[in-house]
């Protein structure tokens, strides 16, 4: 089954390139407005990617047992994100103007906290069980940032990037809560949450976010978010199932 993670993964890249022309083409770089075709066109191929995503994620989906080992394709985003989080948080505590943004730069510096204790996890192996607290303080920061995002968002349906932007922070926390509930609880022995999430993040806060960051310039949270995703599409990589043998269902016989 990991040949279809593998094979969604490569249909990413495509999506990432289309948003990419997107954004490069069809986009005002100054205003986020959409100025050629229908703006319904991005949702709707960003809906079927999605959509894909947590199919072909918990279709595929194994043992979360990997994600309990060692893992250097998981710990390289995971530090990567460590790093980005824990940079924007200092940033942001430098230059916080409100109680607001105080809370944001507070919550990014746990988040950070709880990527690089996955991380560390992961170059070291062994299996060690995560604070449920870590995790759940970790993944504050998205809960936050979709409050604030129906709070503060009056954007046009026409500027596809804050409009998507509570989408991406829903799929990060979906993501990572599901990792944490397989790392914290042994017993847990489907990866089927971690697949479908994992891939949803993928496409949401990666591929969709990637363009954005390189083309429009985004912040250390921009590419923390980015960083998400790319763990996510590895997560679930880990967990799909293995191809079952070609000769099995002779010896099964």
């Amino acid at each position: 089954m990991k040949r279809l993670i593998i094979g969604y993964l490569a249909a990413g890249v495509a999506f990432c390139g289309l948003r990419w022309a997107d954004l490069a083409l069809w986009t005002d770089h100054a205003s986020g407005l959409v100025t050629a075709g229908p703006v319904w066109a991005r949702y709707a191929v960003l809906a079927v990617f999605a959509a894909a995503a947590l199919v072909a994620g918990r279709a595929a989906a194994g043992s979360p047992a990997p994600l309990r080992t060692r893992q250097w394709a998981a710990a390289v985003p995971a530090l990567a994100g460590t790093f980005l989080c824990v940079a924007g948080g200092i940033l942001g505590l430098i230059q916080a103007a409100g109680v607001a943004a105080v809370a944001s730069s507070i919550l990014l510096l746990a988040c950070g906290g709880w990527l690089g204790w996955l991380g560390f996890a992961w170059v070291a192996g062994g299996g060690r069980r995560p604070s449920a607290w870590l995790g759940v303080a970790g993944t504050l920061l998205f809960v936050w940032q979709i409050l604030n995002s129906f709070m503060t968002n009056g954007s046009s349906w026409y500027r596809t990037i804050p409009t998507s932007a509570v989408w991406q922070q829903l799929s990060a926390l979906l993501f990572l809560t599901a990792l944490l509930r397989v790392l914290c609880l042994p017993a847990q022995t489907s990866g089927r949450a971690v697949g479908g999430y994992g891939l949803l993040a993928f496409c949401l806060c990666f591929c969709w976010q990637l363009p954005r960051c390189v083309l429009l310039g985004a912040g250390f949270s921009g590419w923390a978010l980015a960083a998400i995703g790319l763990l996510g599409g590895v997560c679930a990589l880990l967990c799909a199932a293995a191809e079952p043998h070609p000769g099995a269902s002779h010896a099964a016989g």
